[in-house]
């Protein structure tokens, strides 16, 4: 009877562990169910997604551009091929789009002039169309600009201006520490030493610092608009505005291109007449200064004389300013 009674007891013990087990089975296989069937969906909603990643690029659409107008895209397009000019180092040629050019021209001026009577003497032998540019503390500057004149030059005058750096000014330098009266009425005295010359312009002597001067520059511009002169940027800095101050003024305006003699050496001075050959035959225009120095003097004298053999022509420099208009 006890074996029995133990057995009964037992029973309903073992009923709990095996309800239990059977459950837990249960819920582990719907659970494990449940993952794997979400596990599917995911995949499937990551090919759908692979689907539409691959197609896009598919497409052979041509990419749109907005443009709002023709005259844009050509500007945009005319950019681009200046900059790629630029960057190979080639001048833009625009002058020679003028159909009246068959030949490249040159202008040469001789800055300096009424210093030296001896160099000066030398240049003014020289009968060719030369640009002569006469300092205005220079002796015997009427006779020697009527000289020049007879030998087929141009007059310029070249007025001392405030450099930068410490050097030994002129008298007469125009310096932006002068006031706006002070700069006229000097310039006006540098000018009244020529009176009775034809002069057609001036160039600056030195003035990498008053040429940096905007408001200074237009007191000079306004009093070359008066008389009717034109000024010829030595460029001694590259951060000059005469080019900006002159088109505000409508004065009429040139720069140098190379300076020939910053050696007194023939033959480097003659290398550097071909420089200047080179930039007249890309861009039909180029501006050469030197000076009254002796390698100067007989390199220009063979330059001058080979020039008959060449397709470059030596030109007044208001000439050239007209040709470039």
């Amino acid at each position: 009877m006890k074996k029995n009674v133990k057995i009964e007891k037992k029973s309903p013990l073992a009923f709990k562990l095996m309800f239990t087990l059977i459950v837990a089975v249960t819920f582990a296989f719907v659970w494990f169910a449940g993952y794997v069937f979400a596990e599917k969906n995911v995949e499937k909603q990551a090919e759908k997604t692979k689907v539409v990643i691959v197609m896009e690029p598919q497409s052979t659409a041509e990419p749109v551009f907005e443009v709002k107008d023709d005259v844009s895209a050509k500007n945009i397009e005319n950019e681009v091929i200046v900059e790629d000019v630029v960057e190979e180092n080639e001048p833009v040629v625009q002058e020679k789009s003028n159909s009246n050019l068959t030949q490249a021209y040159v202008s040469i001026v001789v800055d300096d002039m009424g210093i030296s009577a001896k160099h000066t003497k030398e240049i003014l032998s020289i009968h060719a169309p030369l640009t002569s540019s006469f300092l205005t503390y220079g002796e015997n500057l009427s006779t020697y600009a009527k000289e020049a004149l007879e030998a087929g030059h141009e007059i310029m005058i070249h007025v001392p201006m405030e450099p930068m750096g410490a050097a030994d000014l002129a008298p007469d330098t125009l310096k932006i520490s002068m006031s706006d009266d002070e700069i006229k009425e000097a310039f006006l005295e540098m000018l009244a030493k020529f009176d009775g010359i034809d002069v057609k312009g001036i160039n600056n002597h030195m003035g990498s610092l008053f040429t940096q001067s905007a408001p200074k520059l237009d007191i000079i511009m306004t009093v070359l608009k008066e008389k009717g002169l034109f000024f010829l940027d030595s460029k001694t800095t590259e951060y000059s505005q005469a080019l900006e101050v002159s088109q505000i003024d409508e004065v009429p305006y040139i720069a140098r291109d190379v300076f020939l003699d910053n050696e007194n050496d023939y033959e480097k001075i003659k290398s550097r007449l071909e420089e200047t050959e080179e930039i007249a035959e890309k861009t039909g225009f180029a501006v050469a200064i030197c000076h009254p120095k002796s390698q100067t003097y007989e390199a220009l004298k063979d330059w001058i004389n080979g020039l008959k053999d060449k397709n470059i022509k030596l030109i007044h420099l208001s000439e050239m300013i007209d040709l470039k208009k």
